[in-house]
Order: C-alpha cells, then sequence, then structure tokens
C-alpha cells in the first residue's frame, strides 16, 4: 500500500501518526492509533475514515484553545442571545417598567443571573474568570447588543474557508492551504491583523509588491492576489458592504503579466517524444500505470480522472463503449463540464478492459491510485519517463490533453464535440444543452473515431508488445 501511516502490527494494520506538540501536550498523548482491519483492502477502505479522524481532533483542539477576536465573541454571543429567544437588540429596561415581573426584562435579568452564577465571585460580588462571550452576553441581556465589530483579516478568512473550503476533497485542503499562506503574508506586510474597513489600496500595492519581491512568477502573484480579493469579496457580501465599501484588490496591475504563462501554457508532446515516452511507460511501467498511460493518450482526459475511475464507471458491453467522469466521495471533478462519457476505441478499449480484469472485486479501478494522494503519486512516477525523454518544461503528462485536442481537430471535430470530449466549459445555452446522453456520446465518439485515425497516422497505434528498449530522441528543449 501506498498510504502514509499505516504500519503491520500483531498480523492486522493500523493507523499510527504522531501528534503535533502543542496537540500531544493538551491530550496528554503522543500518538493516534487506530485499528485499520486485518487484510490491506480493509485498510485501505477504512484509512481515509481514520486520518479524517485524526484531522478532525487537531482541528477541534487548536479551535478549543484559540483566542477569539472580538467579532467571534461577538457573533458567538448573539447567537446565544437568539438561542436564549431574546432579541438582541432590545435593551433590558427595568427602570421603566419596574412592575413588569413576568416580562421580558425579568427574563433577561434572570437568564443573566444564571449565567454569573456559573462563576465564583470576588468580595465585591464581581464575577471571577468569566469567558468574553459571556461576559459579552451578559452586558447584552442588560443593556442590549453594542454596535457590532468591524471583522479582521482573521475573521474574514475563517468565514471564507469555512464556505469555499471546508470539505475533506484534497484540492481544498490544498486551497485552504494557500488562502492561510496569503493572509499571513498579508499581515506580515501590514504588521497587523487589520479591520477590513481599514483595508486600503496602498495595503493593496504592497502585498502585491511583497509577493513579486518572492521571486515568483507574475502568474503566481496574480493568483496570490485573486485569493485574497475573493476573501475580501466574501466578506464584503456577507457583511452587506457592497454600499459602502470597494475591494481595494479589484483590477490591481501586475508587471510583466503576460496574456498566457508558462504555467498555463503546455505543449503538445510531439511525435517523436510521444512515441519514446510511450516506450518507456509500457515496458519499464508497472502495470497499472501503463493502463492510465494508455487511458490519457486515447481520451484525453485529466490524469485525475483516470486515476479517480471506479470500477462502475466503465462501461465496456455496450455497442458504444465509455467511461463516466463524475463527483464521487474519492474523487472530485474539475468544473461541472467535466462531467461526462467519454468514449472507448481500439487498444484504450482493451486497457480499460484489462483494468477492469485487474481490478476485479475491488471498488476502484486503479487500486495503487485510487486514493487522495493518487494523482500525485501517478504523476510523478509518469514524469519520470517523460524527464527522461526531453526536460522541455512545456513536455509533461497534461500535455496528452493537448495532443488528443488537435487529433479531435485535424479529424474534423467542431469544438463542442471538442469540448464534450475534453470536459472543457461549453459556451452558448445551445452548447450547453446538447441533446441527450446517447446523442451527446453518439457526437463524441464519431470525433474520437477521427482523432484516434489521425492520432495512428501521427503517432503509431500503441503496440501489442511492448519492446524490449525504448529509443530515446534528442530532445533537449
Amino acid at each position: 500500500m501506498n498510504l502514509p501511516y499505516v504500519q503491520k502490527h500483531k498480523n492486522a494494520f493500523r493507523y499510527r501518526r504522531k501528534y503535533p506538540e502543542d496537540i500531544s501536550t493538551v491530550l496528554g498523548k503522543l500518538w493516534h492509533l487506530a485499528p485499520l482491519g486485518k487484510t490491506e483492502a480493509q485498510a485501505a477502505d477504512n484509512w481515509k475514515r481514520v486520518n479524517a479522524a485524526y484531522d478532525k481532533a487537531v482541528k477541534d483542539v487548536r479551535d478549543r484553545h484559540r483566542e477569539k477576536s472580538p467579532f467571534e465573541t461577538y457573533t458567538e454571543s448573539v447567537s446565544l442571545i437568539r438561542q436564549l429567544g431574546f432579541d438582541p437588540s432590545s435593551p433590558y429596561d427595568r427602570a421603566t417598567f419596574p412592575d413588569d415581573a413576568d416580562g421580558e426584562d425579568a427574563a433577561r435579568e434572570q437568564a443573566a443571573a444564571e449565567i454569573i452564577e456559573r462563576y465564583p465571585l470576588d468580595p465585591s460580588g464581581h464575577p471571577v474568570g468569566m469567558s468574553a462571550a459571556h461576559e459579552l452576553l451578559v452586558r447584552s441581556l442588560l443593556n442590549g447588543a453594542p454596535p457590532r465589530p468591524s471583522p479582521r483579516l482573521s475573521d474574514i478568512v475563517s468565514l471564507y474557508k469555512a464556505e469555499k473550503c471546508a470539505g475533506e476533497d484534497k484540492r481544498e485542503k490544498k486551497y485552504a492551504q494557500r488562502v492561510d499562506r496569503v493572509a499571513e503574508l498579508f499581515t506580515r506586510v501590514i504588521g497587523a491583523d487589520a479591520e477590513l474597513l481599514s483595508i486600503n489600496r496602498e495595503d493593496a500595492r504592497r502585498f502585491r509588491d511583497a509577493l513579486a519581491e518572492t521571486g515568483i512568477k507574475p502568474e503566481s502573484v496574480r493568483r496570490g492576489i485573486n485569493i485574497i480579493r475573493a476573501v475580501v469579496n466574501h466578506a464584503i457580501h456577507e457583511n452587506g458592504l457592497a454600499n459602502s465599501y470597494s475591494n481595494p484588490f479589484n483590477k490591481l496591475p501586475i508587471a510583466n503579466l503576460d496574456a498566457e504563462t508558462d504555467v498555463e501554457k503546455r505543449d503538445p508532446l510531439p511525435t517523436d517524444v510521444l512515441q519514446a515516452v510511450r516506450s518507456r511507460v509500457l515496458s519499464r511501467g508497472k502495470t497499472e500505470l501503463q493502463l492510465i498511460w494508455r487511458l490519457l493518450e486515447g481520451t484525453g482526459c485529466r490524469l485525475a480522472e483516470i486515476t479517480g475511475l471506479r470500477v462502475s464507471d466503465v462501461e465496456v458491453s455496450t455497442a458504444t463503449p465509455y467511461i463516466t467522469v463524475e463527483w464521487h466521495e474519492d474523487r472530485r471533478v474539475k468544473t461541472k463540464a467535466s462531467r461526462r462519457d467519454v468514449p472507448l476505441l481500439g487498444d484504450t478499449l482493451e486497457a480499460a478492459k484489462e483494468a477492469l480484469r485487474l481490478a476485479k472485486g475491488r471498488a476502484m479501478l486503479f487500486d495503487a491510485y485510487g486514493n487522495e494522494n493518487g494523482p500525485d503519486n501517478a504523476s510523478a512516477a509518469l514524469m519520470k519517463h517523460v524527464r527522461a525523454v526531453t526536460k522541455n518544461p512545456l513536455h509533461v503528462v497534461h500535455s496528452l490533453r493537448h495532443n488528443m485536442s488537435d487529433w479531435l481537430r485535424a479529424g474534423g471535430a467542431q469544438e463542442r464535440e471538442v469540448n464534450l470530449t475534453l470536459g472543457h466549459s461549453l459556451s452558448g445555452t445551445g452548447s450547453r444543452n446538447y441533446g441527450s446522453k446517447p446523442e451527446r456520446l453518439r457526437a463524441t465518439t464519431e470525433a474520437m473515431k477521427k482523432a484516434h485515425e489521425v492520432k495512428n497516422r501521427e503517432a503509431g497505434p500503441i503496440p501489442q508488445e511492448t519492446p524490449a528498449e525504448p529509443m530515446r530522441p534528442n530532445v533537449s528543449g
């Protein structure tokens, strides 16, 4: 198994992971231990649940011991008042209605007294050790809630992460980490956990310049600015500030930002490079890796779309065989347009059938790569073969999608067939609603047949018997 934190223990498998020092101090133990099962299949099935339990335990401890901001304290206090059945904005008014013993004022006074009774009193009768939320709650019950404090950067980051990237999907976790890194850099640049309404255009320019000074490419600067702009936009919307506060990160100019960047640009693999990489993978790669390559080359799918396939996603018994790319608990597709049926033809169909035979009795088509880290592990393994052939940074595994795009167009496919096959966004209502599922599959199958004819003419068919020693072209950049 390629899963981390798994060890064999007394004829079974268990999860063993060390807690961070601050967490182990609170919990009073060094390790998170949990049984995974007696077989590798059981361990693989249980790993995700147990790993999520570890993450939750760490998060819960840190959330409990983190000092809340004034905005968080206010929000929590107002929520508690509403739970008690009171209007947060209504003040206690015993002086106006001194005989209203059964009214709301009496009830608010009783609720405040019950909270105070939870704490010891000093000689003067004041509670000792009262939490900030309870102190604000008592004051709000007796005097009405004070004006809401302005949220700080940490507040709006927490809100954004809770609503935009709170899932267990690996992509969401990575995005949450990027949000944290961007917020941390902004805090260092400004020198404080700034209030939202105090962040101005000059702060935005200083942040942009600080990003550029780290040496990253202009495109990476743009991504960092886009993240914090999204965080601020979300806070503006959620706090009703659209008419009073303008996002200072909007339309922020970035020096040397080209329309097309090296990060986004990928070239198709030239014929000699494609043949050499293919030969290396099919003669030296593990069986599952060979099958993944054949499916990538023959479908134009993204790597994660292939490694995340379930056995139930592969249909080879119909007149038009296909794989279904869709969201499931172990893999989330990139966009709504990415959810599609992709035809299987020729060697690609044979690769799918072979994968089904090897996966008999399992849920995932590729056991070694059908997990959270599977796409990264498969990418790293395949890139070793690519880099053994070419050092050109624009030649990567993802280049196969560009190859398929070229083959589809050379075969006469229209833009909508290309987009349907590759999972690109469809423009226009007519294109978005293009036919029924059988009609879409028929159209993409016809387009794929012609693309495979072009592919076989230009790059040759995938050999049925792999060569003993692959040829290596002289490609350096």
